[in-house]
């Protein structure tokens, strides 16, 4: 059986400490492609990613495939470990994230379950978090409370919208002006990225 990874953005680098107050979304365009959003609610910060592709579900979730084999895509991402992957719509995964001086090194276990639509013109992935099942890395710090969600949907002619919702702690103490930042900067150079592996090759 082939084997795939869903990751979440959101632990790239670090998410955003928990604050009380709630604050609307604000969205920042990254370029004419993508859009990342952010907001605090229930006290939790959260990072909202949308781009529309020209590339399927399918496609999409090829790529995912390999990601155990090449993560170079996501942001700072130095390997990806596939532990369980015998429940045909469910992954198990210990991703490792690489972070800037002085933020330690983050780390994260992961549960992944994704439904495709019967006709396969939509995915959805949903990610939760698995860490109080598997040992701290003594040189790392253990991002928690992971919840996230992939949605892939038809929008017009080969086109998709591709989005994406996530919050987590990440652990450690970081400032959280600081962490919003990078998590913020992390999510659009992964999406960047990601649209850039799924227009490969491809004229239109």
């Amino acid at each position: 059986m082939q084997s795939f990874v869903f990751f979440i953005l959101i632990s790239v680098f670090v998410s955003g400490s928990s604050v009380a107050e709630e604050t609307p979304w604000q969205a920042e365009k990254i370029n004419q492609h993508i859009l990342v959003s952010s907001s605090t609610q229930d006290g939790i910060y959260q990072i909202n990613a949308k781009m529309y592709v020209h590339a399927s579900p399918d496609e999409f979730f090829t790529l995912l495939e390999t990601t155990d084999k090449n993560c170079q895509w996501i942001a700072n991402c130095n390997t990806v470990e596939i532990l369980n992957n015998t429940i045909d719509n469910t992954r198990y995964v210990h991703t490792v994230f690489d972070s800037p001086w002085p933020v330690a090194d983050r780390e994260m276990y992961t549960r992944s379950i994704h439904e495709f639509s019967a006709d396969h013109q939509h995915l959805s992935i949903i990610i939760d978090d698995i860490s109080d099942s598997y040992p701290a890395h003594p040189r790392r710090v253990m991002i928690r409370d992971v919840r996230a969600q992939w949605s892939m949907t038809h929008y017009h002619n080969d086109w998709y919208e591709l989005s994406y919702l996530a919050s987590a702690d990440p652990g450690g103490v970081i400032p959280q002006w600081l962490s919003k930042q990078l998590l913020k900067d992390s999510t659009a150079i992964t999406f960047t990225r990601l649209r850039e592996r799924l227009h490969a090759d491809k004229i239109f």
